[in-house]
């Protein structure tokens, strides 16, 4: 009986240390994706959760934080070229939904990018891809009502759309608040889990309340 306890502890311990590296190598980009700003930092990052996403296949968060990172590149810039980088992100969010499905950060991180899909040409896409960006939101939140970043999504969405049609900054300013106040109890599942956005959320409510 002993031997197989210890045989148990063995393969338990040898498992952690196998997965350990995969984990390390997140949780070392994920603290210089919070101060990432520009487009070549962002591009290596993305870059570096691809291999491990590759390497690692079964890790929803590589796939995750990889699609993430497309998505900040696609609010980098500005023309076609956003489609591009948000056509990657959703190859990796995709696979990171088979592998956590109706995952709330998930469904947020595709908010994020349809909104990002809006900046291509807002007059033409604000209201086909606004409203899948909303609708996406809404999932986000029923799968779980205390994550913030559905919030801070949404906040986003208001605060870019002009006031002509139903926007504006004002009109953010309790989304913001609400998110903000999400973000104080939140607690993330993981060491690695999303946890991104309060920074955002405080600077957009500053700049909400002296417009």
């Amino acid at each position: 009986m002993k031997t197989i306890i210890i045989l148990i502890l063995s393969f338990s311990i040898t498992a952690a240390y196998a997965q350990s590296p995969y984990e390390k190598m997140i949780t070392e980009r994920v603290a210089e994706l919070d101060t990432a700003r520009t487009s070549r930092t962002l591009q290596r990052l993305a870059n570096d959760f691809e291999r491990i996403a590759l390497a690692d296949e079964k890790n929803w968060l590589a796939h995750y934080y990889t699609a993430y990172s497309y998505v900040r590149l696609a609010y980098s810039i500005k023309g076609d070229q956003i489609d591009v980088y948000c056509n990657q992100a959703e190859t990796y969010l995709k696979t990171a939904e088979k592998l956590q499905p109706k995952n709330s950060e998930i469904l947020a991180l595709y908010a994020y990018l349809y909104g990002a899909k809006v900046n291509v040409s807002p007059m033409l896409r604000g209201a086909s891809m606004g409203k899948k960006s909303a609708g996406y939101t809404d999932l986000a939140i029923e799968a779980d009502p205390e994550n913030p970043r559905p919030y801070l999504i949404r906040a986003m969405g208001i605060y870019h759309t002009p006031r002509a049609f139903g926007g504006g900054a004002e009109k953010a300013v309790p989304y913001l608040e609400k998110a903000l106040g999400k973000y104080k109890t939140f607690t993330p599942a993981s060491k690695n889990a999303p946890r991104w956005g309060k920074a955002y959320a405080e600077q957009l409510l500053r700049e909400s309340l002296k417009k």
